[in-house]
C-alpha cells in the first residue's frame, strides 16, 4: 500500500493485509442517492440543483466522508444487509485491480 513516488502522505510503500470485501461495481447514482434524501428529509449535496452534474444515472458528487456513511447506514437498514464505506487499504487494493504496486 502506498506509493514512493506519490505525495508525501502516500510514503513509504507498506505491506497492509486485508479480509476479503465486497465492493459495488459502480458508484451511487442521483437517482438511488434521492430516494435518500427523500425518505429522510437530508439536505441535498452543494452540486445537486447544477446541470452538470445532476442526471440521474450520474454519480452522486459533493458527498463528504460523513453524509456518505449516514448513506451506507440507511440503506442497511432499509435492505436488512451491511453497507459501509470501504477502508483505505481496501480502496487501494481495489483501485489496483487487486496488483500490488500497480498504479491507479
Amino acid at each position: 500500500m502506498g506509493s514512493e513516488s506519490g505525495q508525501d502522505n502516500e510514503k513509504p510503500v507498506h505491506r497492509v493485509w486485508i479480509d476479503s470485501f465486497w465492493l459495488a461495481a459502480c458508484q451511487v447514482t442521483n437517482f438511488e442517492y434521492s430516494h435518500y434524501l427523500s425518505a429522510l428529509t437530508v439536505a441535498p449535496p452543494p452540486f445537486w440543483s447544477d446541470a452538470n452534474f445532476n442526471h440521474p444515472q450520474q454519480p452522486v458528487v459533493g458527498v463528504s466522508w460523513f453524509e456518505a456513511s449516514a448513506y451506507c447506514a440507511w440503506l442497511s437498514s432499509i435492505s436488512g444487509r451491511q453497507y459501509r464505506l470501504p477502508t483505505e487499504a481496501e480502496w487501494e487494493h481495489a483501485a489496483r485491480g487487486g496488483v500490488a504496486g500497480k498504479l491507479y
